[in-house]
């Protein structure tokens, strides 16, 4: 249709210049409007030429959108399959102990706990050692035994047993691997030992209604048997205010406890999962993160997560 146009449109021109040309007699009027004509044709060319990579462009874009689609698709498929295989564990922590304890005496020695409302003095007791602590555990609802990583905390050792009453033994402060069979149960410890100051910088903290910089942390990583696969991980916090300031008392702290509610002053928790999925975990190749296009290439699934988002719900 455009040719057929376009041939109609050469065919007029021609009649034009030749009606010029026989009634003036003279080739200057034919001359201009030849160069007039030729300028429209090269204007119609450069819109034809735009026009032209305008359309391969969008063709090249839509095909693009429909690559990264494809390829979101495919990567949320894979993590899928990976969550299917993955471990099931449960990590949970118990409030923490209150009052806090005194720091240790040497290796393996048991702190004795302050008592309720004990005064600290500043700068004399800010050397003072208080050990936070608060417990918790690691339960295998799966099916598989997997392997867990205990870092920076203590364990409850099977192995030993000591004491009146066959009191449980704890392991020092460390990193540990474990193989917790299904429907097994593991316990872990989170000491956080350190001078009284930074606790009460918490305290000070929490006048301005700021945060506070001080909180203990330990993880519990735990990964599958598949070099294509998961590693889990979950944040073991312990943060809080332990001291309030002494009224009327210049550097006057003392441990602090709501005797109307009987809670205490300091918080544990575990902190959401976070799962990395690894193409092979011995070459580092980690699944990577696609976001699908902001308007998807037509007929394309528009209601597919990214595989960002995929993760972001998989760790609610």
């Amino acid at each position: 249709m455009r040719a057929l146009v376009v041939i109609l449109l050469v065919v007029a021109f021609a009649a034009v210049v030749a009606a010029v040309a026989l009634l003036t007699g003279s080739d200057r009027w034919t001359t201009v409007i030849v160069a007039f004509g030729a300028a429209i044709a090269v204007a119609w060319q450069s819109f034809e030429t735009r026009r032209a990579a305008s359309a391969a462009e969008k063709a090249l874009a839509a095909a693009d959108d429909s690559l990264r689609v494809s390829q979101v698709l495919a990567i949320e498929a894979e993590r899928q399959r990976l969550d299917t295989e993955a471990p099931t564990l449960v990590v949970r922590i118990n409030p923490p102990e209150w009052p806090p304890r005194v720091g240790r005496q040497f290796v393996g020695s048991e702190p004795a706990q302050l008592p309720q409302g004990e005064i600290f003095r500043l700068p004399k007791d800010g050397p003072r050692h208080l050990l936070q602590r608060a417990d918790g555990f690691i339960r295998n609802e799966g099916s598989m035994t997997v392997r867990v990583s205990v870092r920076g905390m203590r364990i409850y050792d099977r192995s030993v047993m000591e004491g009146p009453g066959w009191e449980p033994k704890w392991t020092e402060p460390g990193d540990y691997d474990l193989d917790i069979a299904p429907e097994s149960v593991e316990q872990f410890r989170l000491d956080d030992e350190r001078p009284a100051t930074e606790w009460i910088a918490n305290g000070e903290a929490a006048e301005r209604r700021e945060l506070g910089p001080t909180t203990g942390i330990g993880l519990v990583v735990a990964h599958d048997s598949n070099d294509n696969g998961v590693v889990d991980t979950w944040e073991v916090e312990l943060a809080g205010s332990p001291f309030e300031r002494i009224p009327g008392e210049q550097g006057g702290w003392r441990l602090y406890r709501d005797l109307l509610t009987g809670r205490g002053p300091m918080v544990a928790q575990v902190r959401p999962r976070v799962r990395r999925y690894y193409r092979s975990k011995s070459r580092q190749q980690v699944l990577p993160e696609l976001d699908l296009p902001t308007k998807p290439a037509p007929g394309a699934p528009v209601t597919a997560l990214s595989t960002k988002q995929h993760g972001e719900a998989a760790n609610r």
